[in-house]
């Protein structure tokens, strides 16, 4: 069910926003930051009340004269009138935060959704060298897995291939890895990956503006299959943070969204 609003809510964004990937990748970035930039500034002016937002604003800053004169007089019943009325404009400013936040969400989600489908990854050139890999029970350790010959994919280290224990990446598992090189085509190529009498499917589309999910999950057998694609990297350099499983489009992303939308409210005065 979720995979499924998954791929409708990109079928219809790549209708609004396919053109973006005729565009070289870092622009690609660029331009979806800047629109979310301009959308949720957009949203902001439309769904709060921006002379009530003044208002406060100006009055906050009066009162913390008021607050440090009182402090510096010693006036106790002085000090906390204002600062009980600075927790009023505090509580009247908050509420005002609900409704832009609840307008931005649906269109940053949808986005967002796109943009995990389109721009996490540079799609395989036609013949691009790509590292397939199988992930198994360990217990798998030690059999041969292989792909079937496909038309318009090879394998330069051979279709069959034994399953190697690996206990240094996470909980041990069993792995089978293949180097592959595709041709471009309209369609998908479909591998088929054969083990213990069974068929399991992986999409792998070369020579095309947009790339098939790089990890699929299957069942005990197979636990998941990976093409090993290329993270998009703002400029070559901007890195992920994997200890927040945050990729390296989304740094760059959050990179430029955060300060363009300060620069937008303080040039536009927008509060």
């Amino acid at each position: 069910m979720l995979e499924r609003l998954n791929n409708w809510i990109v079928s219809v964004m790549d209708v609004l926003l396919g053109w973006l990937l005729r565009l070289p990748s870092d622009l690609q970035l660029i331009v979806v930051a800047l629109g979310s930039a301009i959308i949720l500034t957009a949203v902001r002016v439309w769904t709060s009340n921006q002379e009530l937002l003044r208002r406060c604003r100006d009055d906050k800053a009066r009162l913390k004269i008021l607050l440090r004169e009182a402090k510096e007089r010693k006036d106790r019943t002085a000090v906390q009138r204002h600062r009980s009325t600075l927790g009023m404009i505090a509580m009247k400013q908050l509420r005002q935060e609900g409704r832009p936040l609840l307008a931005s969400l649906l269109p940053i989600v949808l986005l967002a959704t796109w943009a995990f489908a389109r721009l996490e990854f540079h799609p395989p050139s036609a013949n691009e060298p790509v590292e397939f890999s199988a992930y198994f029970p360990i217990s798998a350790a030690g059999r041969i897995a292989h792909i079937a010959p496909g038309e318009g994919v090879v394998a330069a280290n051979g279709w069959l291939q034994e399953i190697a224990a690996v206990a240094d990446q996470g909980p041990a598992h069993g792995m089978a890895t293949w180097q592959l090189t595709a041709s471009a085509r309209a369609e998908p190529h479909r591998l088929q990956i054969r083990f213990d009498h069974r068929t399991f499917e992986h999409a792998i589309r070369t020579g095309a503006r947009t790339y098939e999910s790089p990890v699929c999950a299957h069942d005990e057998h197979v636990l998941t299959t990976e093409v090993k694609l290329r993270p998009v990297k703002l400029f070559g350099v901007v890195p992920g943070i994997p200890a927040l499983h945050i990729p390296p489009w989304l740094t760059a992303y959050l990179l430029i969204v955060v300060p363009c939308v300060f620069i937008l409210k303080r040039v536009f005065k927008i509060y």
